[in-house]
């Protein structure tokens, strides 16, 4: 009884917060100053009295001072229009939350800084990252300001940044580092030397979607009589060793076919490209940031850990049946857990929204990917490579105002898509039980970034790409071959930090 009654509270607790923020974004007709107000522009309520710092909602607000651009509104964004889910453009008639909220923050924008936004669509995922990296240098050479703003698949960014096609924002008049929609875990993260050259954060809502964290078959961990991996994280114990110990014993033939393949019982199946959540999980960097700011190899990247790391996955993957590793990260390796044939499976956010939610039969929860050991201070999360960086072009003629632009986006996205998206989809309506909503904010509150990997492109793959590759092989070398690569891997670092970390 008890556990119905929470999952009729929560249907209404969800189904009003839905109600409330559809509402909200529904009012696109506000006057300017109350427009300015919910998108974050502090204004002072009554003459005489302290400007608010937060919304009605308790949101901060922005530092953004009354701008009016209507002399010359256009502005024009290059976006990836191969991108995996929602994100720039919206018509806001569909009645969708999120379809909605993008609606919300696009018409909010253009009210606030009397601007018009031009979304200018070019094909950018990884698969594309030459053509829009090439639709960028063209627009420059042509000089005819087709885009003002960049906003494309990380490593497309970062390339197009690498070829010295993008401005430093660190010094913008308008860009305010320092508000929570622009993630210090980034920008720090991001500087070299003292310059900063792309942004993400609220501004993205992919920054959510794919968030990676590790979901679990919750009839399994009963069939099998396991501990609770929510336990485990509260106790500090949710641990890569406690993990994969948990996954060992569980492999069944299910098939018939005499060998592991789709269709068995695994314990653990490991997609390709969440090899980097556990890898990020565990502490690891590619690259770290010396005390001016510039990058060099990261000693974790070659230590002792990492090659720990990969014999232990090599060992439940390759040494028995318990673990399955497949060179894909969509389509049927996604079916075996939505389909209850596994235990633990690393995998994005989104996949909760778009598959793992589809069958009422399957009972799931969701934790952060494991930690090295309990003497690690915090759970770390991955953040998968889809996520959009944004970036001023390099011959963008007025920087504030692309600037403006860019803070009044991400202030305004921090109250409307992310709610949306966070508060409303991932924790309420998509989570099974009340304490996703707790897993999630561990998840989001720890997201970390290496501009190692998202560079690594640029950097020829010698970055993250080097381990998951050598574990998807098989390979347990780890130490020895990373040390082979790593002289070359800081001469290319080097050539970064003379191009991108120039104090002219």
């Amino acid at each position: 009884m008890k556990k119905k009654t929470a999952t009729i509270f929560s249907l209404i607790l969800c189904f009003l917060m839905i109600l409330s923020l559809v509402c909200s974004c529904g009012q696109t007709t506000q006057t300017t100053a109350e427009t300015s107000a919910a998108a974050g522009t502090a204004a002072q309520t009554a003459e005489g009295t302290t400007p608010s710092t937060v919304d009605e909602e308790g949101y901060l607000l922005s530092d953004l001072p009354a701008l009016d651009y209507s002399a010359d509104p256009d502005v024009n964004i290059l976006y990836w229009s191969d991108v995996e889910m929602p994100e720039f453009t919206s018509e806001g008639v569909s009645g969708e939350i999120i379809d909605s909220a993008i609606f919300s923050r696009n018409t909010r924008v253009e009210e606030i800084l009397k601007v018009k936004l031009n979304w200018v669509p070019q094909a950018g995922r990884n698969s594309a990252l030459s053509e829009y990296c090439s639709k960028v240098h063209n627009i420059i050479a042509s000089g005819n300001h087709e885009a003002d703003i960049l906003a494309g698949y990380s490593q497309t960014i970062a390339s197009a940044t690498y070829a010295g096609n993008t401005l430093n924002l660190s010094k913008n008049a308008y860009i305010d580092f320092e508000k929570p929609w622009w993630p210090k875990s980034l920008t720090d993260e991001a500087k070299i030397g003292d310059n900063i050259y792309f942004v993400s954060g609220d501004i993205s809502t992919n920054a959510l979607y794919f968030m990676y964290c590790t979901f679990f078959n919750k009839q399994m961990l009963t069939d099998y009589n396991l501990e609770n991996p929510y336990d485990l994280v509260e106790n500090n114990q949710w641990t890569i060793d406690k993990m994969l110990t948990m996954a060992t014993g569980i492999y069944a033939d299910v098939n018939g076919s005499n060998a592991k393949d789709y269709g068995d019982k695994f314990g653990v199946i490991i997609p390709w490209l969440s090899i980097d959540a556990y890898f990020y999980s565990c502490g690891l960097r590619t690259v770290d940031h010396t005390d001016t700011g510039l990058i060099t190899v990261s000693e974790s990247y070659i230590g002792e850990k990492a090659q720990d790391l990969v014999e232990q996955l090599n060992k439940i993957l390759f040494q028995g049946n318990d673990g399955l590793w497949k060179k894909e990260d969509t389509g049927t390796i996604n079916d075996q857990f939505a389909t209850g044939l596994v235990l633990f499976f690393t995998q994005r956010t989104k996949d909760a929204i778009n598959h793992f939610s589809q069958d009422p039969s399957l009972s799931y929860g969701i934790v952060p990917t494991p930690k090295y050991d309990s003497n690690q201070e915090n759970f770390l999360t991955c953040e998968a490579n889809p996520f959009t960086l944004y970036a001023l072009i390099k011959d963008c003629e007025d920087e504030d105002k692309m600037g403006a632009v860019l803070e009044c986006m991400a202030s305004t996205a921090y109250r409307t898509t992310s709610p949306a998206l966070y508060e409303v989809t991932l924790k309420s309506r998509y989570a099974q039980d009340a304490i996703t909503s707790r897993m999630y904010d561990i998840i989001r509150a720890n997201i970390v970034f290496d501009v190692g990997r998202i560079f690594g492109t640029s950097l020829n793959q010698y970055t993250q790409t080097e381990f998951r590759n050598l574990v998807g092989a098989g390979q347990t070398n780890w130490t020895v071959t990373a040390k082979k690569f790593a002289p070359t891997l800081q001469i290319y670092l080097d050539m970064m930090n003379d191009e991108l970390g120039s104090t002219d």
